[in-house]
């Protein structure tokens, strides 16, 4: 084992003890569990600001509205939990009681998902959405405050606790086996949420990349045969980013993009698989969807290139070719202008070829379950690649930063990183940096 792998494993070890511990408190000492949250919450609030208005200093970040406005609300909480503490129980059962009716609520249209989509795990997310619902209701509806302390304290040791064995049985695994495992799809892991706003931090600091990035960490021998995209972008939904993979020069991108067939505001729909030259796709994504793009080549071995290309040709067994409005206006020989969905941009620009699922996962898009992260762990997040090592649920910018730290250590098997934006004097050309 090598040194920088050492230091990830008893940094990891020390994460899930930590939580473990948490876990025990909140069980036995409930006081004292609270106490020591209200104590990191107060330094959190006052970490944030500082962090804020160093990065807007050193030009990491805008000093924009959007910034100045959390800088503002961080300190105002900090000092309002700091004058009145006896507040900050009444607001944790507010946040915990509407975080889980979010969840109650997202559980219930996972478990749609999974019954239209005729796959297992229906009657265990159904049981799921209740308990959250129920939960919510007693912490924000409920008179005794008793009670939510019990509900409470009980629902954070089993949350610690949880995820702290779980995260320890993994790590050992990790070691025992030398390979990455994959953990239940139900199991989150609290520093991967963490990292879901990674892409915007990494979009809004383009600028400082290129300045202190004018060479590559790597020079790869050959140009790799696959290479994971992450699209980034400041405003809207995209801000959480977006992956899409690339195969010997073909991507495989996925995404709600049928749009009779679309309802939540876009969240829930048909589920609609691209194939697409990867040249043409990116040069549609940078130049007209305005998008800066991320690319990190990842070295394969014959036997990976070999479970790879079995899984793709699996996926694509269960689809079925599906037209957007651009191309079934282009075959009856009528004028595409009118065809302004992505689906049909895309098209017009590149001419890719796009399918439904026929059958099974993915069949039915819905962006906490089914989305463009699930695809790309169906692919190659598994142990026949042995080649993504994140625990739990994973998000796109939990992938940015897995690869941009693998990237920067010796001998992974992240060999480049290419930066692809629009040139500022050549709208046409796409501008590559190895960063």
């Amino acid at each position: 084992m090598d040194r920088i792998r050492l230091l990830d494993s008893i940094g990891n070890f020390g994460t899930d003890l930590l939580l473990i511990a948490a876990g025990v408190l909140f069980l036995t000492q409930r006081y004292t569990g609270w106490t020591i949250l209200y104590i990191v919450t107060v330094l959190l609030c006052a970490a944030l600001p500082i962090r804020l208005i160093l990065n807007i200093h050193s030009g990491l970040r805008q000093a924009n509205v959007g910034s100045i406005l959390l800088i503002v609300f961080d300190l105002c909480f900090m000092i309002a939990i700091l004058t009145e503490p006896h507040r900050f129980m009444s607001l944790v059962y507010l946040f915990f009681g509407w975080w889980m009716l979010g969840h109650g609520i997202l559980s219930m249209i996972e478990f749609q998902v999974l019954v239209h989509d005729q796959l297992p795990g229906g009657v265990k997310r159904f049981f799921i959405g209740i308990f959250s619902l129920l939960v919510s209701g007693i912490m924000l509806l409920g008179k005794s405050l008793s009670v939510k302390n019990d509900v409470l304290s009980v629902a954070a040791a089993v949350f610690f606790l949880v995820y702290g064995l779980l995260g320890l049985l993994f790590h050992l695994d990790v070691i025992r086996s030398r390979k990455n495992p994959s953990l239940p799809s139900w199991a989150v892991s609290p520093p991967i949420l963490l990292n879901a706003f990674f892409p915007l931090r990494v979009y809004i600091s383009l600028k400082q990349l290129r300045k202190d990035s004018l060479h590559p960490v790597k020079t790869p021998e050959e140009k790799p045969v696959l290479t994971v995209f992450i699209y980034m972008k400041g405003k809207g939904p995209e801000i959480f980013g977006h992956i899409d993979l690339s195969y010997r020069g073909t991507i495989l991108s996925y995404g709600n993009h049928d749009p009779k067939n679309r309802c939540l505001h876009g969240t829930y729909g048909d589920g609609v698989l691209i194939k697409a030259d990867e040249k043409q796709f990116l040069q549609e994504g940078i130049n007209i969807e305005g998008k800066s793009v991320i690319g990190y080549g990842i070295r394969l071995n014959e036997e990976q290139r070999a479970a790879l290309e079995s899984r793709i040709e699996e996926l694509l067994s269960r689809t079925v070719p599906w037209k957007c409005a651009a191309q079934e206006a282009e075959e009856a020989g009528e004028d595409m202008s009118g065809c302004v969905d992505y689906a049909s941009r895309l098209y017009k620009e590149t001419h890719c070829e796009m399918y439904k699922f026929s059958r099974g996962k993915f069949r039915t898009y819905f962006v906490s379950s089914t989305n463009c992260v699930m695809l790309a762990d169906e692919l190659i997040r598994n142990r026949s690649l042995n080649l993504i090592n994140l625990t739990g649920v994973a998000t796109p910018g939990a992938y940015l930063s897995f690869l941009n730290t693998e990237y920067l250590k010796p001998n992974s098997i992240v060999v480049s990183r290419t930066l692809y934006e629009t040139k500022p004097a050549h709208p046409a050309e796409i501008s590559t940096t190895p960063l």
